[in-house]
């Protein structure tokens, strides 16, 4: 608005004489160059900023992985990092195994996957606190210790939702999204938020503030869009359960380029409440969030755990049919 009011005074002024009007528009020009370089230095400052939070998350998650390895130095990495979900989940719930074990495995793993792809946008260092939660509670859920990562659209308390934009980089999630809610009744234990492309429109795995994520499979390939993050992590050993977001293929191309399992569900069957996007009001063409695997039998399991009373109880828009253990695998 300014610059336009700028605009009209120069009209005025050339109809009172030409060597103003020039000497005003030079001045004007100088203002917009100056306003623009301005504007220019806030946006790296804040892509800065983000990045060096994300250094600090590592650092910090780096460190308890390590202390966690001086207390129990004898762990079976690559035992655990092999088991199926369902075969993971029943250990867990029987005691065999104990979620500190698992969760710190996959978070040392993580951290050599995103090391080589910089699949990971940023670490959840509240994990630990939710790891203390599922340990006091007498009922354990059908994820009860399973570590899961997130897209980084899909709310998490106190972290952002970027949809890979400088915009979005100043206004960390007031309350976790309905199904990152579920996730946490059911025992998961959400850990890391995985990168995405640029307005998460593309097939492509890339933004300016984060970067480019590579394909675990081969480095000189991408790990395909928007859930390219997640395709990173999962295929790469990184996390047995991850959770991405579709509307024209992006989870199922991510689970194609990265030789996973993805399920996009039939709309609203899962809450998409806390979910952010870069464009509102899309009715014509609604996504869906879904979880990607290793391997079908998780898919189905994930969903059984999901569509529980707690999801319709928190989202009444979404439609309370439970899962029907009649027609899955």
């Amino acid at each position: 608005m300014q610059q336009q009011q700028q605009l009209r005074q120069l009209l005025l002024d050339w109809e009172a004489g030409p060597p103003t009007a020039l000497a005003l528009l030079g001045g004007s020009i100088a203002a917009l160059a100056a306003w623009r370089w301005l504007g220019e230095q806030q946006i790296q400052r804040k892509m800065e900023e983000a990045r060096r939070s994300r250094d600090r998350g590592v650092k910090k998650i780096e460190k308890a992985v390590q202390q966690f390895r001086e207390q129990v130095s004898r762990v079976q990495s690559a035992d655990i990092l092999s088991l199926p979900l369902v075969e993971l989940a029943r250990r867990l719930r029987e005691g065999s195994l104990s979620p500190e074990t698992v969760l710190y495995t996959y978070i040392e793993k993580a951290l050599e996957v995103t090391q080589q792809t910089n699949c990971l946008r940023h670490f959840i260092p509240e994990c630990e606190e939710q790891l203390q939660e599922i340990r006091r509670r007498k009922e354990k859920g059908l994820l009860y210790g399973i570590p899961v990562s997130i897209k980084d659209h899909i709310g998490h308390k106190g972290h952002l939702s970027t949809c890979g934009l400088v915009q979005f980089l100043n206004a960390p999630v007031q309350e976790d999204s309905v199904l990152v809610q579920v996730l946490k009744r059911q025992g998961a234990i959400p850990f890391a938020l995985t990168n995405v492309p640029q307005s998460l429109f593309s097939y492509d795995c890339s933004n300016v503030i984060f970067g480019q994520t590579l394909n675990p499979l081969n480095h000189k390939k991408s790990p395909g869009g928007s859930s390219g993050g997640e395709g990173a992590l999962i295929a790469g050993g990184g996390s047995i359960l991850g959770f991405g977001s579709d509307i024209g293929g992006s989870i199922r191309l991510p689970s194609s380029f990265c030789g996973l399992c993805g399920l996009k569900p039939t709309s609203e069957r899962l809450s998409l409440s806390g979910a952010s996007g870069p464009i509102n009001g899309i009715l014509s063409v609604p996504g869906a969030l879904g979880p990607m695997a290793r391997d079908v039998d998780s898919l189905a399991l994930c969903m059984k755990a999901l569509l529980c009373k707690e999801m319709f109880q928190l989202d009444p828009t979404v439609p309370p049919i439970p899962f029907n253990e009649e027609v899955s695998p």
